[in-house]
């Protein structure tokens, strides 16, 4: 008999429930999240909704009672949502969050009232949460990483792996990519500003990424400019289907018993390539697209690209996907080429058969001519003599050694 799995409502769904409309629909929402980035936005409506339950309050009667608060001569009244949202981080503290997780609400929390008005903001430095990790970061090795490649089973998984892992993309980031972004060039240069926080990412297509690009590409039918990357069934994967889909995978491939693998790990992974291939402390930030000032370290763009492609170069062979047995496309080889390779080969190894033959008679004269017993040799010429046949021994075993490979070769090929 097959369980189903349980799904309990979401405390979006809740919150509509309670108050009756969506939460994006209220006016205080609405000026909370004027001007903020699109995945800080998707962040206030996944967050605030239990705040709200919490209180009993919806958006917008919050923050009438706040501006009523801090015009109140009693000073406890006017600290009234300082002390509910220390309670409110409390609750959430008890119930097993992390001290960072509910830091992070506590920040929305703070944006939702500074966003209405700086005379609204809430002052919770008082407020002492936690800030060791209770699942400490896990930074999977390469052979792991490539065992989760292997079990996913669509080029357009693997290529989502290969950008997280090779440049570091967040799952957000991963889902705001069009086509066209990337190039398709092998170890192409390229920027994009990260959604978190808008500093500029500059990333290298690696021959992994760039094989996978092409591939789904083709697939896809090599769809316009402009148009999501990464797309499912029900259209574009967003932020949400791409940690989905990783997080399927560690479970899949049986690594998910590693305690703090998740989907960002990926990038965890970039970053300790980076540090153990000794690349630039600033290069290296500007690959993970945290602030570098890297711009103001050349005199020009050309130079800061070129040293950017040759870190990537030199992390390479601890990032591959496919061990280092990628053919580059700058090393491929046409079928006239590889031809010519074979004739050339054959050539080759009669030309060593010959020559071994050669050096067999040379070899059987010389041993002939020490060993006449009524031919008188000086000493000097007995040991140039024994000095040539141990020459051409010694020649003619790197020749037959030489000749094996070359026969090897050919089979392999």
């Amino acid at each position: 008999m097959v369980k189903l799995k349980a799904h309990h409502p979401t405390s979006r769904q809740l919150f509509q429930q309670k108050f009756g409309k969506a939460i994006e629909e209220y006016d205080a929402i609405k000026r909370s999240v004027e001007t903020v980035r699109e995945v800080t936005r998707q962040n206030y409506y996944r967050v605030l909704p239990g705040y709200f339950l919490f209180l009993n309050e919806d958006p917008d009667q919050v923050i009438e009672n706040r501006r009523k608060d801090i015009g109140n001569k009693n000073y406890e009244q006017a600290e009234n949502y300082e002390r509910k949202s220390a309670a409110f981080a409390n609750i959430l503290l008890s119930k097993g969050q992390s001290g960072r997780g509910v830091q992070g609400i506590i920040g929305r929390i703070q944006g939702f009232f500074a966003n209405n008005s700086h005379r609204y903001s809430l002052d919770m430095r008082r407020l002492k949460l936690p800030k060791a990790r209770k699942v400490q970061k896990y930074s999977p090795t390469n052979e792991e990483i490539r065992h989760l490649y292997t079990i996913a089973d669509s080029c357009r998984d693997k290529l989502i792996i290969a950008l997280m892992y090779q440049n570091g993309l967040a799952p957000i980031d991963v889902s705001l990519l069009n086509v066209g972004d990337l190039p398709v060039e092998e170890w192409a240069y390229f920027e994009k500003s990260r959604s978190k926080t808008g500093e500029i990412f500059r990333s290298i297509v690696t021959p992994d990424i760039a094989y996978e690009l092409e591939i789904y590409l083709k697939i896809r039918g090599n769809p316009s400019k402009g148009t999501p990357l990464f797309v499912g069934r029900k259209g574009p994967l967003d932020n949400q289907a791409i940690s989905d889909i990783i997080s399927e995978l560690i479970e899949k491939s049986g690594l998910d018993g590693n305690n703090g693998f998740k989907p960002t790990s990926l990038r965890d992974a970039l970053e300790d390539a980076l540090v153990e291939s000794n690349v630039n402390h600033k290069i290296k930030e500007a690959l993970m697209g945290h602030v570098s000032d890297i711009e103001h370290e050349y005199g020009g763009h050309n130079k800061l690209v070129i040293n950017v492609v040759e870190a990537m170069k030199k992390a390479y062979p601890l990032l591959a996907l496919n061990g280092l047995s990628r053919v580059s496309t700058e090393h491929q080889v046409s079928k006239e080429e590889f031809e010519l390779m074979e004739v050339r080969m054959g050539e080759l190894a009669e030309s060593m058969t010959a020559r071994i033959a050669e050096m067999e008679s040379s070899v059987s004269q010389l041993k002939a001519v020490l060993s006449l017993p009524n031919v008188h040799i000086e000493a000097e010429q007995v040991e140039k003599l024994k000095e040539a046949l141990k020459n051409e021994e010694t020649s003619r075993v790197q020749f037959k050694k030489a000749l094996s490979n070359v026969k090897n070769e050919e089979k392999e090929a």
